[in-house]
């Protein structure tokens, strides 16, 4: 009976490929389901196979915000010169030149929301920007293959002044996914306690998050600098309100952006009270600093498509603009309305708590 059963079971490294690829809130039901009903390698792998795509999208449904999704591509888009317009002589649009590493990174981030497994939120958008980084050098380095091997001409690859705009992205990126996350289950135990114990996960949250956002706004504002500087564009006496704007974001961070600690000697009542205008407070600035955030973009679409299309009479580079406009808008309203209501549940969780200890 025991040679039998060793015999029935699937090859170690077979097994251990499935479970790499099974995204992590699935892995053991499925693994376990799959181990059940193991005749033979071939069997094996095939069922897998076979469930893979069901479980990827079903994943990817739960994980992937509209929202988010959206506000990642534009950053992407407007970082990687895809809505910029094309100059004399230029063989490759520069739609397709960004759109390749634009697209590469993307699918990086989609995969990312996927497997993502238990994350911090700054942890989870460092993470985001290191995968959507090392899916545009891999995207140029495939395209620099092809131009070696004469499949392809130079001109595919992103043109070198836009490594260092793409950089903006990295940032970006960081900022969206520390800004996403959530402030974390209720503990179980006595309500005071649960409220006090709730409090400071979300106060140390409050401090990384802020952190992250000041690293990364820095280094925007850094690298900026350094660019108008360098080459004085056509875009500086717009950049350097932004740039003040941001500067100003980061001081208010630095001292007044953090988490009120908890009253000394508090009851429930007014932990509960201290904790839900707490989170107001940080749901009301993060909705406003998100529109400070993408508003370089607005401008860039307004640029390079509205203003662009009008002087070049291109109505449908004007349309294709105010669309953009509108879409990128419609995604900061929905983000900070999907972060509002988990607020507010949160908040009215509080409340139940404490009604139910009075």
């Amino acid at each position: 009976m025991e040679p039998e059963l060793r015999k029935r079971r699937p090859p170690a490294p077979l097994s251990s490929l499935l479970r790499l690829l099974i995204p992590p809130p699935a892995r053991e039901a499925v693994m376990g389901d799959l181990e059940e009903r193991y005749r033979s390698p071939i069997q094996y792998a095939s069922e897998g196979i076979r469930t893979m795509p069901y479980l990827i999208a079903s994943r990817a449904r739960r994980t992937s915000s509209i929202a988010i999704v959206g506000l990642q591509t534009f950053v992407l888009v407007a970082c990687l010169g895809v809505t910029l317009p094309d100059l004399p002589g230029q063989t490759v649009p520069s739609w397709a030149q960004g759109g390749i590493p634009a697209a590469a990174a993307l699918l990086a981030l989609l995969l990312r929301a996927v497997y993502r497994g238990e994350e911090t939120p700054v942890r989870s958008g460092f993470l985001d920007a290191v995968a959507a980084a090392v899916a545009m050098l891999l995207s140029q380095g495939m395209l620099a293959g092809l131009v070696s091997a004469g499949q392809i001409e130079p001109d595919w690859m992103l043109p070198r002044g836009l490594y260092m705009l793409g950089f903006f992205a990295l940032p970006a990126l960081w900022l969206i996914g520390a800004a996403e996350g959530r402030h974390g289950a209720r503990p179980v135990g006595a309500p005071a306690e649960a409220v006090v114990q709730d409090y400071l996960r979300f106060e140390r949250g409050v401090k990384a998050r802020n952190r992250a956002e000041m690293i990364a706004l820095g280094l925007i504002v850094a690298g900026s600098v350094a660019m108008l500087l360098r080459f004085n564009p056509p875009m500086a006496p717009i950049a350097w309100p932004f740039l003040a704007v941001f500067v100003a974001i980061i001081g208010y961070l630095a001292l007044r952006g953090w988490a009120a600690p908890i009253p000394a000697g508090a009851g429930l009542e007014p932990l509960r009270s201290h904790f839900s205008r707490e989170l107001a407070r940080q749901n009301g600035l993060r909705g406003l600093m998100w529109w400070f955030w993408f508003g370089p973009l607005f401008v860039g679409l307004v640029a390079n498509l509205v203003l662009f299309g009008i002087r070049m009479d291109q109505p449908l580079r004007i349309a294709i603009g105010a669309g953009a406009l509108l879409l990128l808008a419609g995604f900061i309203a929905k983000a900070n309305g999907d972060r509002s209501r988990a607020v507010r549940e949160r908040i009215a969780a509080l409340s139940g708590m404490s009604e139910a200890a009075a």
